[in-house]
């Protein structure tokens, strides 16, 4: 199993995308995050290769990909507030949409 399963969630849509997210345990260990640099649409992950590169509280550091894939979109939400990534919710902290390899 990838280190980074523990970073994120992986939640399979109705379109046959896959939602990548920030989960519960990712948020204990980084803290509130204020910065996050996003791969870009149609670029391939890898699993444990890089995926995005965040600022937070209690890191600064580059968080590798759990699934190998292509994004498919981003969320739109996070374009310019990052509040979404900190909410308790889990299904608001989707990152991006990918279509797995």
């Amino acid at each position: 199993m990838s280190e980074a399963n523990k970073y994120f969630w992986l939640k399979k849509q109705a379109d046959g995308t896959s939602r990548i997210g920030i989960s519960d345990s990712g948020v204990e260990e980084l803290g509130s995050i204020s910065f996050i640099d996003y791969p870009e649409v149609n670029a391939k992950l890898k699993i444990d290769g890089e995926f995005i590169s965040v600022e937070a509280e209690k890191a600064v550091t580059d968080l590798v990909s759990p699934v190998n894939g292509t994004v498919a979109k981003i969320n739109p939400n996070l374009e310019n507030d990052l509040s979404d990534l900190n909410s308790t919710k889990a299904e608001q902290r989707w990152i991006v949409e990918i279509n797995e390899a």
